[in-house]
């Protein structure tokens, strides 16, 4: 008798078991669409001829937290910069391979508002949290940063690419402090005489330097900070071609039109 209801009690146990599975199950045509990290890029990305283990990495490592390109669709989703925004902003400083894998490396392994080359995003998304990957994947992963073909960035309106205009007919006022360190810069711009090309790539250094300071500091925001980014991301290409240049006539070319571009900052920005 005991044993007929052991029987009788594990059979019914295994029917509870399986209607439990089936309850448990979704149909797939029901169940929310879950977005991975496949899906955070597009067909024609997905198709692009590239490394594969290093793309690979990048999919399963980076695309987490970054776009490969601004896609104004998923604006909300953003909480990193976009790749193809990370390579234009590395490539003209470290314009050889090896030596842009090596600060890629550098900085993923240990972020820091003194390595960045990116103020502007630093100051919107904060600083990446550092990442404990093997040196060879963050090496394959920088190497293919450095190689793909991303396209353009396109233009949106998260964009602070856009014109200079005035606060209301006003300047724009800024501190004290920072208006001292422009006046600073412009000196080091307009003053500059060497025939060193090291000299001018120091110069390139040392402008970016002041430009991260006051582009991330906390006190500017909302459309005086976006005012702000957009006269330095006018300058950015010539800050970053003085770094790199390796010669005195291209150094020379980036001097000039960083002084020309220089001159619209007091047209509008002053201090209190």
């Amino acid at each position: 008798m005991k044993t007929s209801l052991l029987i009788i009690a594990l059979l019914f146990s295994l029917a509870s078991c399986n209607t439990s599975q089936k309850e448990n199950q979704q149909d797939p045509k029901s169940a929310d669409p879950i977005e991975t990290n496949e899906s955070r890029y597009t067909e024609v990305e997905k198709n692009t001829s590239h490394d594969s283990r290093g793309y690979d990495l990048m999919t399963q490592k980076c695309f987490i937290c970054h776009l490969a390109k601004p896609d104004p669709s998923k604006s909300a989703q953003m909480i990193a910069p976009p790749m193809v925004q990370v390579q234009e902003h590395y490539k003209p400083t470290y314009p050889e391979k090896e030596e842009f894998i090596n600060a890629m490396v550098s900085f993923i392994q240990n972020p820091s508002q003194e390595k960045t080359l990116m103020p502007g995003a630093v100051k919107k998304f904060n600083l990446m949290p550092k990442l404990l990957y093997e040196d060879s994947e963050l090496r394959l992963i920088a190497e293919t940063l450095y190689e793909h073909d991303f396209g353009a960035a396109p233009i949106t309106k998260q964009s602070p690419v856009g014109e200079l205009k005035l606060n209301n007919g006003s300047k724009w006022v800024l501190k004290k402090e920072t208006m001292d360190r422009m006046n600073a810069a412009l000196e080091k711009v307009n003053n500059f005489n060497s025939d060193e090309l090291s000299d001018y790539n120091r110069l390139g250094k040392e402008i970016f330097d002041d430009a991260k300071v006051i582009l991330l500091d906390d006190s500017y925001d909302g459309e005086l900070f976006d005012q702000i980014h957009i006269f330095f991301n006018g300058i950015e290409n010539n800050m970053h071609g003085l770094i790199a240049a390796k010669s005195i006539a291209e150094a020379e070319k980036q001097l000039a039109e960083l002084k020309s571009r220089f001159e619209d900052f007091h047209t509008y920005f002053k201090t209190s």
